[in-house]
C-alpha cells in the first residue's frame, strides 16, 4: 500500500513539473487615441523569467523600435514594461502583447479627426461645410494641400463654392472628385476625405482541411479609414479573440481586413461574412457593403480514401489471381495423376510380329 502511494505521489509530481503555466499580465493605457496624439501602454505583473518582447497582431515591432517610432522602457525588478509613441499613426491600431507567453492582449484604436464622406449618385450634390465659421471670415478650400481651383483646373461643373456660406459642393460623381479636402478659416481647419462607396468581396466558397488554418482577406474597393466586421460561427468579430485572429492587410494598409482561424473544426462549416463601412451609424445602405463565402471543411483523412481504394482494388485483384492460380495448379495436378506412367503401359506382342514375318 505504501509503495502504491509512493508511485501516485511521484506521478503527481511529474505531472506538476510538466505543466506549462501561462502568465497572466495586466495592461494599462488608453483604448482610443486621436491620430497625431502621444500614447503609451503599460504591461504589469511580469515575473522574473518573462522575456519582454512587444508585438502587434502577432508581428514584431523591431523595425519601428529601431527607427524611433516606438519606445520601450523596462525597469528591472518592477515587473512592468511600457511601450509608447510620441505621435499616433494609423499603423498603430491593433492588438498588443508585451510577452509571447501572455494569453491577454491590449487593443489600441486610432481615431481619425478627418471627416469621411461617401460619394454616391444619391449624395449629389455633396456639401462640405466649414466648421467654426463666422460671418465675414475668409474661406480657403484645398484639395490634396493645393488650392481647389489649381487642383481641378477651375472645372465648375464638378465643384462649386458658395461664397456666402463657405460651403463646397461636389456636383458630380467622378474620379476627380475623390480625395482629401481642407477648409481653412484663420487658425481653424476642417478636414474631409471624400471616398467612393466601399465594396466588399470574397470568393463564393472556400475549402479547408480539418485541423488546418482558415485565411480570408476581405477584398474589394476600400479606402483607409474603413471599418470591417466579420461574422464567423454566428458571432461578430472586430478584434481578435481566442482562435479567431483579426489583423491588418499589409498590402492595402487596412486594419481588420484579414481573418485567420486556427485549427478549423467540422462544426465551423457554414457562411463567413465580412461587412465594411466608414460609419456603422450611417443609415444609408449604399454607404456600406458586405460579402459572403461558404466554408467547406474537409475530413483530414479525405485525401487517404482514394489511396486506400486503390490499395483495396490491388488486394482484391491479387486475391483473385491467387485463387485462380491455386485452382489451375490443382487441376493440373489431378490431370497428371490420371495419366499412365511409362512403366505401366502395355508392351507390344512380339509373337504376333514373328508370325506376320513368316
Amino acid at each position: 500500500m505504501e509503495r502504491r502511494a509512493a508511485f501516485v505521489l511521484l506521478g503527481m509530481l511529474y505531472l506538476a513539473g510538466t505543466l506549462v503555466t501561462v502568465q497572466a499580465v495586466t495592461y494599462v493605457g488608453p483604448t482610443v487615441v486621436h491620430e497625431g496624439q502621444p500614447w503609451s501602454i503599460e504591461c504589469n505583473d511580469l515575473v522574473k523569467d518573462d522575456l519582454i518582447r512587444w508585438t502587434r497582431n502577432g508581428q514584431t515591432l523591431e523595425p519601428e523600435l529601431s527607427s524611433g517610432q516606438l519606445f520601450v522602457s523596462s525597469q528591472a525588478g518592477t515587473g512592468s514594461s511600457k511601450l509608447s509613441a510620441t505621435r499616433a499613426m494609423e499603423d498603430h491600431d491593433g492588438d498588443y502583447k508585451c510577452t509571447t507567453d501572455s494569453a491577454d492582449s491590449f487593443h489600441l484604436s486610432i481615431y481619425f479627426d478627418i471627416k469621411i464622406r461617401v460619394l454616391t449618385p444619391r449624395d449629389i450634390p455633396l456639401a462640405l461645410e466649414c466648421t467654426n465659421r463666422s460671418a465675414g471670415d475668409k474661406v480657403q478650400w484645398l484639395k490634396e494641400k493645393e488650392p481647389v481651383v489649381m487642383t481641378l483646373g477651375g472645372n465648375e461643373d464638378i465643384l462649386k463654392i458658395d461664397n456666402e456660406t463657405g460651403t463646397l459642393e461636389i456636383l458630380k460623381e467622378v474620379e476627380e472628385a475623390y480625395g482629401n479636402y481642407t477648409c481653412k478659416i484663420a487658425n481653424s481647419t476642417t478636414d474631409y476625405r471624400v471616398v467612393p462607396r466601399p465594396v466588399a468581396h470574397l470568393a463564393e466558397s472556400i475549402s479547408v482541411v480539418e485541423g488546418e488554418k482558415l485565411h480570408l482577406v476581405c477584398g474589394g474597393k476600400q479606402s483607409p479609414g474603413i471599418k470591417i466586421t466579420w461574422t464567423f460561427g454566428d458571432q461578430n468579430y472586430t478584434r481578435s479573440k481566442d482562435r479567431v485572429k483579426i489583423t491588418k492587410d499589409q498590402d492595402r494598409g487596412i486594419y481588420g481586413a484579414v481573418l485567420t482561424v486556427d485549427n478549423i473544426e467540422m462544426s465551423d462549416r457554414g457562411n463567413v461574412i465580412c461587412r465594411v463601412s466608414y460609419n456603422w451609424s450611417d443609415p444609408v445602405p449604399e454607404h456600406s457593403s458586405e460579402a459572403e463565402t461558404f466554408l467547406r471543411v474537409k475530413d483530414k483523412l479525405a485525401a487517404l480514401w482514394p489511396f486506400l481504394g486503390i490499395c483495396a482494388e490491388v488486394v482484391v485483384l491479387c486475391a483473385i489471381i491467387l485463387v485462380y492460380e491455386k485452382k489451375r495448379n490443382k487441376a493440373e495436378l489431378e490431370e497428371s495423376d490420371t495419366d499412365q506412367s511409362p512403366d505401366t503401359k502395355p508392351t507390344p506382342n512380339k509373337e504376333s510380329d514373328v508370325r506376320q514375318r513368316k
